[in-house]
């Protein structure tokens, strides 16, 4: 089983990936820190260096990649399904899951990690970038409302159940 995990920024998807995958026994990648980890920068530096055109290359050369594994959970950028191409990409290889937390419950989680987060310039230019991705999101498999006090752990169990997806042993 492949899953690809979206949402906005701050939504769970690395948090609730790496639980995912380690209830369901497959590897976990996370595309923002696949692609830091390949230029060595982070996804901001990558931002003010290159722009956000040449983040978006990498991001969808890794995302390809992605579908060369047999099976796996992916934690997608923010971004990386709002581009058709790779939102079909996605659901042509796998199972898409929106993690949907309120939009009051992100900018509480992301709090003062905004600066890391190049897309994230103050909260009104977020919440109109977060509605102008909302129908791109709308369009996953399978939509998980996440509540603001719902662990991870929590959110990978339903997510695993909602894809009849058989836990491994641990």
């Amino acid at each position: 089983m492949r899953v690809f995990l979206t949402g906005f920024m701050g939504s769970g998807k690395t948090a609730v990936g790496l639980r995912l995958a380690r209830l369901l026994g497959v590897p976990f990648v996370d595309l923002d820190e696949e692609v830091e980890r390949r230029v060595g920068m982070s996804v901001r530096q990558i931002f003010e260096t290159h722009g956000e055109a040449a983040f978006r290359q990498l991001e969808q050369e890794v995302l390809r990649e992605t579908v060369e594994l047999p099976e796996g959970v992916v934690a997608t950028g923010g971004g990386t399904f709002a581009y058709e191409s790779n939102a079909r990409l996605m659901q042509a290889h796998g199972r898409t899951v929106f993690l949907n937390p309120t939009f009051s419950t992100i900018v509480a989680r992301i709090g003062r990690g905004k600066l890391d987060r190049p897309l994230f310039r103050d909260d009104v230019q977020a919440l109109n970038l977060y509605r102008e991705r909302l129908p791109a999101y709308r369009r996953a498999d399978v939509t998980v409302d996440v509540a603001a006090a719902e662990s991870a752990g929590e959110v990978a169990s339903r997510i695993a159940l909602l894809l009849g997806a058989k836990p491994c042993a641990t």
